[in-house]
């Protein structure tokens, strides 16, 4: 398959040219001037590498996040599908149930019509979510065997698990992450400075969603955020919806750490791509503020008390922001969405940007950032001229309050 378009985004430059697609791979680059045939022509638009999404709740409204019910495979298969449009070719699945874990397990291993599934993030359960607008309901207690049914429900899979470093077992829970070969992240935690450096000493690489439900920088103790940008060993989660955190915030991160450390991440749920409206939550918990979830008009998804609850943006809008709003290179910013993660988890020889022999992961955006088309291993899995109504049509029926 030959593809031309006026800027393709590779690793070596733009150029405008052709791009050849052969079993799945990059085969080669042409420039304009090889005056080539082109299977599909996408004059006027660009592509860029398919973005990597290492923190996805849901999408489309459909789940793999609800702790009490289980994914089932059409649910995946329309999540996977749902941010395929939003040009996510690869996804690390964010959950904490056993099941879904299993399922995602076993699907990653078959050929899927939407994004691929390139292993499983565990975001907890050893959680001390505090933060903005939290409520301290005390500490987790670590338990090995629970981490124990994670490794084992994911099947080999699991490559992110997240955990608070100041609750008690926690270093210990670390090592044994670590030595199972999973990377390791901070988050939902209420450390101080100090304790974010000892859970970093202990092993922690990463920074789940910097900025958020963490202690912020404070002139007599920076907190978790500061010790996460201080350190370079951690690569740093952002989520630049401009809802989470300021974009004045993402300018500080950036004059403080360089951009091969960062990887843009959505914090998509259920609810991305909802309409506004009150929808009954993920929950049944009668102690939870997250019966109800409000999704607002400047697509913030909260709970009765006003927590941030997910996202309801893709990265494709952070990478509008950050190039339109803070005046980032387009080239720039697409290594923070798709070679950062790709290095960071192992896949960096084959996925993350656009070079010969690399996976032919692509996503075609106009100059309005829509996405046009997205190709996974050298196949078309978003095309909005097929795939036209893919939010979950039961859930708005189901759910859908006011």
């Amino acid at each position: 398959m030959i593809i031309y378009c006026n800027k393709i985004y590779t690793e070596n430059g733009i150029i405008d040219g052709y791009l050849e697609v052969e079993n799945g791979k990059i085969k080669k680059f042409y420039d304009k001037s090889a005056n080539l045939k082109a299977d599909k022509d996408y004059s006027g638009q660009r592509i860029i590498p398919g973005i990597f999404d290492t923190h996805n709740h849901g999408s489309s409204g459909y789940s793999v996040n609800n702790q009490e019910i289980p994914a089932t495979e059409a649910a995946v298969k329309g999540y996977l599908k749902g941010i395929a449009a939003a040009g996510v070719t690869s996804v690390l699945p964010t959950t904490t149930n056993l099941q879904t874990m299993s399922l995602l397990a076993d699907m990653a291993d078959i050929e899927q019509d939407g994004a691929k599934i390139c292993g499983i993030h565990s975001e907890g359960p050893f959680g001390a979510r505090v933060g903005e607008k939290g409520i301290n309901t005390g500490y987790p207690a670590v338990n090995i065997t629970e981490a124990q049914e994670i490794i084992d429900a994911c099947k080999g899979k699991l490559k992110l698990f997240d955990i608070a470093p100041e609750v008690e077992g926690a270093h210990e829970c670390i090592r044994y992450m670590l030595d199972k070969g999973v990377t390791v992240a901070v988050y939902h935690t209420n450390a101080n400075f100090k304790e974010a450096n000892a859970g970093i000493d202990a092993g922690i690489s990463v920074a789940i969603h910097l900025g958020n439900v963490m202690p912020g920088l404070h002139h007599r103790d920076i907190g978790t955020l500061g010790a996460c940008l201080f350190r370079d060993e951690v690569d740093c989660e952002v989520i630049c919806d401009d809802l989470h955190i300021s974009l004045e915030m993402v300018r500080l991160y950036f004059k403080v750490k360089d951009y091969s450390k960062f990887m843009m991440v959505s914090d998509s749920g259920v609810y991305a791509g909802a309409p506004v409206g009150v929808y009954k939550g993920q929950t049944t918990d009668e102690r939870s503020d997250r019966i109800r979830i409000t999704v607002n008009e400047e697509g913030f998804v909260l709970s009765e008390t006003g927590r941030l609850s997910g996202s309801s943006k893709p990265v494709i809008y952070g990478i509008k922001n950050l190039v339109e709003k803070l005046g980032i290179p387009l080239e720039t910013v697409i290594t923070m969405s798709s070679l950062n993660p790709a290095k960071k988890y192992g896949f960096g020889a084959t996925k993350g940007s656009l070079k010969e022999g690399k996976d032919a992961d692509f996503v075609v955006i106009n100059d309005r950032y829509d996405v046009l088309a997205t190709f996974s291993e050298g196949r078309q899995i978003y095309d909005p001229a097929v795939d036209k109504e893919l939010f979950n049509p039961d859930y708005i029926a189901k759910y859908k309050i006011s």
